[in-house]
Protein backbone atom coordinates (compact mmCIF):
# COMPACT_ATOMS: atom_id res chain seq x y z
CA UNK A 1 0.00 0.00 0.00
CA UNK A 2 1.58 3.28 -0.86
CA UNK A 3 1.69 6.56 0.64
CA UNK A 4 -1.22 8.19 -1.83
CA UNK A 5 -3.53 5.46 -0.78
CA UNK A 6 -3.02 6.09 2.91
CA UNK A 7 -3.55 9.97 2.67
CA UNK A 8 -5.99 9.36 0.51
CA UNK A 9 -8.17 7.28 2.42
CA UNK A 10 -6.67 7.66 6.12
CA UNK A 11 -8.94 7.18 9.13
CA UNK A 12 -11.01 4.87 6.33
CA UNK A 13 -8.56 2.13 6.46
CA UNK A 14 -9.45 -0.06 8.91
CA UNK A 15 -7.50 -3.30 8.22
CA UNK A 16 -5.29 -4.24 5.26
CA UNK A 17 -4.95 -7.93 4.27
CA UNK A 18 -1.70 -8.68 1.99
CA UNK A 19 -0.58 -11.57 0.14
CA UNK A 20 2.00 -12.17 1.63
CA UNK A 21 4.79 -11.51 4.36
CA UNK A 22 6.92 -8.87 2.11
CA UNK A 23 3.91 -6.78 0.72
CA UNK A 24 2.44 -6.64 4.88
CA UNK A 25 5.89 -5.19 5.61
CA UNK A 26 6.00 -2.97 3.01
CA UNK A 27 2.30 -1.68 4.15
CA UNK A 28 3.41 -1.40 7.64
CA UNK A 29 6.35 0.71 6.77
CA UNK A 30 3.93 2.81 4.71
CA UNK A 31 1.69 3.39 7.77
CA UNK A 32 4.66 4.26 9.73
CA UNK A 33 5.86 7.06 7.27
CA UNK A 34 2.38 8.43 6.74
CA UNK A 35 2.66 9.10 10.55
CA UNK A 36 -0.20 6.78 10.90
CA UNK A 37 -0.64 5.54 14.62
CA UNK A 38 -1.49 3.13 15.91
CA UNK A 39 -0.98 1.16 12.60
CA UNK A 40 -4.34 -0.85 11.80
CA UNK A 41 -4.48 -4.47 11.63
CA UNK A 42 -2.40 -6.09 8.81
CA UNK A 43 -2.72 -9.69 7.91
CA UNK A 44 0.61 -11.19 6.16
CA UNK A 45 0.85 -14.89 4.89
CA UNK A 46 4.05 -17.80 4.41
CA UNK A 47 4.88 -17.11 7.99
CA UNK A 48 8.63 -15.75 7.32
CA UNK A 49 10.95 -15.00 9.74
CA UNK A 50 10.73 -11.47 8.86
CA UNK A 51 6.41 -11.70 8.96
CA UNK A 52 7.03 -13.26 12.07
CA UNK A 53 9.28 -10.62 14.23
CA UNK A 54 6.79 -8.26 12.61
CA UNK A 55 4.28 -9.99 14.81
CA UNK A 56 6.90 -10.13 17.71
CA UNK A 57 6.97 -6.51 17.34
CA UNK A 58 3.44 -5.73 17.54
CA UNK A 59 3.48 -4.62 13.88
CA UNK A 60 1.95 -7.61 11.63
CA UNK A 61 -1.40 -8.90 13.40
CA UNK A 62 -0.76 -12.23 12.03
CA UNK A 63 0.56 -14.55 9.32
CA UNK A 64 -0.50 -18.06 8.01
CA UNK A 65 1.95 -21.21 8.80
CA UNK A 66 1.62 -23.50 5.77
CA UNK A 67 4.87 -25.88 6.50
CA UNK A 68 6.49 -26.75 3.01
CA UNK A 69 7.56 -29.91 4.74
CA UNK A 70 3.58 -31.27 4.59
CA UNK A 71 2.87 -30.46 1.22
CA UNK A 72 6.18 -30.61 -0.44
CA UNK A 73 6.36 -34.14 0.82
CA UNK A 74 2.81 -34.80 -0.70
CA UNK A 75 3.68 -33.35 -3.59
CA UNK A 76 6.76 -35.92 -4.02
CA UNK A 77 4.36 -38.49 -2.79
CA UNK A 78 2.36 -37.96 -5.66
CA UNK A 79 5.38 -37.83 -8.23
CA UNK A 80 6.87 -41.22 -6.81
CA UNK A 81 3.04 -42.56 -7.39
CA UNK A 82 3.06 -41.31 -10.87
CA UNK A 83 6.33 -42.30 -12.21
CA UNK A 84 5.44 -46.13 -11.16
CA UNK A 85 2.11 -45.47 -12.75
CA UNK A 86 -0.71 -44.45 -10.19
CA UNK A 87 -3.15 -42.06 -10.61
CA UNK A 88 -3.37 -39.93 -7.80
CA UNK A 89 -5.71 -40.18 -5.17
CA UNK A 90 -7.15 -37.76 -3.34
CA UNK A 91 -8.61 -37.23 0.50
CA UNK A 92 -11.60 -35.05 -2.05
CA UNK A 93 -12.21 -33.83 -5.06
CA UNK A 94 -12.30 -30.38 -6.97
CA UNK A 95 -12.64 -29.47 -10.43
CA UNK A 96 -12.71 -33.35 -10.93
CA UNK A 97 -9.46 -33.32 -10.02
CA UNK A 98 -7.83 -35.57 -6.90
CA UNK A 99 -6.83 -32.97 -4.06
CA UNK A 100 -5.56 -33.58 -0.69
CA UNK A 101 -6.42 -30.12 1.29
CA UNK A 102 -3.90 -28.89 4.44
CA UNK A 103 -5.17 -26.63 7.10
CA UNK A 104 -3.04 -23.42 7.52
CA UNK A 105 -2.53 -22.20 10.67
CA UNK A 106 -3.01 -18.41 11.64
CA UNK A 107 -0.27 -17.36 13.67
CA UNK A 108 -0.50 -14.02 15.60
CA UNK A 109 1.08 -13.27 18.88
CA UNK A 110 -1.32 -15.38 21.08
CA UNK A 111 0.12 -18.70 19.60
CA UNK A 112 3.62 -17.91 17.87
CA UNK A 113 5.46 -19.76 20.74
CA UNK A 114 3.37 -22.43 21.06
CA UNK A 115 2.75 -22.98 17.04
CA UNK A 116 5.84 -21.75 15.36
CA UNK A 117 8.83 -21.85 18.27
CA UNK A 118 7.86 -24.99 20.12
CA UNK A 119 7.37 -26.71 17.28
CA UNK A 120 10.03 -26.19 15.52
CA UNK A 121 9.39 -24.32 12.55
CA UNK A 122 11.63 -21.55 13.55
CA UNK A 123 14.10 -20.72 16.78
CA UNK A 124 14.06 -18.41 19.38
CA UNK A 125 17.25 -17.66 18.21
CA UNK A 126 16.59 -16.86 14.57
CA UNK A 127 13.64 -14.69 15.53
CA UNK A 128 14.32 -12.71 18.73
CA UNK A 129 17.32 -10.79 17.52
CA UNK A 130 18.08 -7.43 18.85
CA UNK A 131 15.24 -4.76 18.17
CA UNK A 132 12.68 -8.20 18.56
CA UNK A 133 14.36 -9.69 21.76
CA UNK A 134 11.98 -7.66 24.14
CA UNK A 135 8.85 -8.59 22.31
CA UNK A 136 10.08 -12.10 22.51
CA UNK A 137 10.47 -11.61 26.10
CA UNK A 138 6.14 -10.24 26.35
CA UNK A 139 5.71 -13.21 24.26
CA UNK A 140 7.56 -15.84 26.96
CA UNK A 141 9.93 -17.05 23.89
CA UNK A 142 12.87 -17.27 24.94
CA UNK A 143 16.61 -17.61 23.54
Amino acid sequence: MGGGQITRFGSQIVGVVAANDGTAGGTVAAFKAAGVNPVPPVTGNDATIAGLQLIIAGDEYNTILKPSETVAAAAAKVAVGFLNGQAPKGETTLFNTPTQLFKPAVITAQNLKADVVDKGFASAKTLCTDRYADGCKKLGIAQ
